[in-house]
C-alpha cells in the first residue's frame, strides 16, 4: 500500500507519519497542492490512494485535484478538511470522497480500508497463479466496489478477458487453495452477477471458463451453500488494527 499525502501543517504531518508507520503504508509527504501534483505525475499515479488537505499553499487541494484528474491516471482521492462545508467543493473537483479532521485514527484507516478496495486479477503462466489486486478504472468502479464490499462481494477478472465476475470476497483464496495447494486442474465458483448468475469452472491450463446458468431457486441454495464452504478461506491480506 502506498499513499501520497498532501498536507501543509507540520503536526498534522507528524500524526500522518506515525499513522502510515503504524500501518504498514508507504507514502510520500507533499507540503503543498504543487508538490502533490509533482508526485504523482512522476509516480504516474501508482498511489493507492491520495489524502488531499484543501487549504494549503501554492496550489490547494482544489486545484491539484483538478490537474490531477486532468493529466494523471486514476487513483482515490480523499479530501482532507477541519471545514465541513468544503465537502461538496471537494468531491465536485473530483475527490472519492471526505472527512473531516482532525478525526480519531480508527477513522482515517476504516476510510482508506474502504477506497484502496480493488478489483481481483487473475493470472496463469506455465502453471504458476497469481492474484493481484488492480485500480479500479474510475470513480464510479469505485462506488461499485464499495457497495460490494459492504455485501462481502468482490469482482474478480481474468488476465486477458474484459469480462468480470461479481464473487465472494474469499474466493481468490479458494482458486488459490484449489489450483496450488491441492493441485487442482480445476476451480469451481459462482459468479453472483445480477444479470447472468452461474457456475463457472475455472481450468487452470489455459485460463477457460465454462459457466452453467442457475434457475432462481437453485442459485439461492447454490450461494447458500458456497458461502458455507469459502468462510474458512479467510483474507490473505496482511490487515492491521487501528487502536480503539
Amino acid at each position: 500500500m502506498k499513499i501520497l499525502i498532501a498536507e501543509d501543517m507540520s503536526t498534522t504531518q507528524l500524526t500522518h507519519k506515525a499513522m502510515m508507520g503504524k500501518w504498514g503504508y508507504a507514502y510520500d509527504m507533499a507540503s503543498n497542492g504543487a508538490e502533490a501534483i509533482d508526485y504523482a505525475k512522476k509516480n504516474k499515479g501508482c498511489y493507492d490512494l491520495c489524502i488531499m488537505d484543501v487549504v494549503m499553499p501554492v496550489i490547494d487541494g482544489i486545484e491539484a485535484t483538478k490537474a490531477i484528474r486532468n493529466e494523471v491516471g486514476y487513483f482515490p482521492i480523499l479530501g482532507y478538511s477541519s471545514d465541513p462545508e468544503a465537502k461538496s467543493r471537494c468531491l465536485e473537483s473530483g475527490m472519492d470522497d471526505f472527512l473531516q479532521k482532525p478525526c480519531h485514527p480508527k477513522q482515517l484507516f476504516e476510510i482508506i480500508n474502504e477506497l484502496t478496495t480493488k478489483v481481483i486479477l487473475v493470472n496463469i503462466v506455465n502453471d504458476n497463479i497469481s492474484m493481484r489486486g488492480i485500480m479500479p478504472m474510475n470513480y464510479d468502479e469505485l462506488n461499485l466496489l464499495r457497495e460490494l464490499k459492504q455485501q462481502g462481494l468482490t469482482k474478480l477478472k481474468l488476465m486477458g478477458l474484459d469480462h468480470t465476475f461479481i464473487v465472494h470476497k474469499n474466493i481468490q483464496n479458494k482458486i488459490s487453495y484449489d489450483m496450488v495447494a491441492e493441485g487442482r486442474e480445476v476451480s469451481e465458483f459462482i459468479d453472483r452477477s445480477p444479470t447472468e448468475p452461474g457456475r463457472c469452472h475455472l481450468y487452470k491450463t489455459n485460463l477457460y471458463i465454462t459457466k452453467d446458468l442457475f434457475l432462481p431457486d437453485e442459485f439461492i441454495a447454490a450461494i447458500r451453500k458456497e458461502d458455507e464452504l469459502v468462510v474458512r478461506f479467510t483474507e490473505l491480506a496482511d490487515k492491521r488494527n487501528p487502536d480503539k
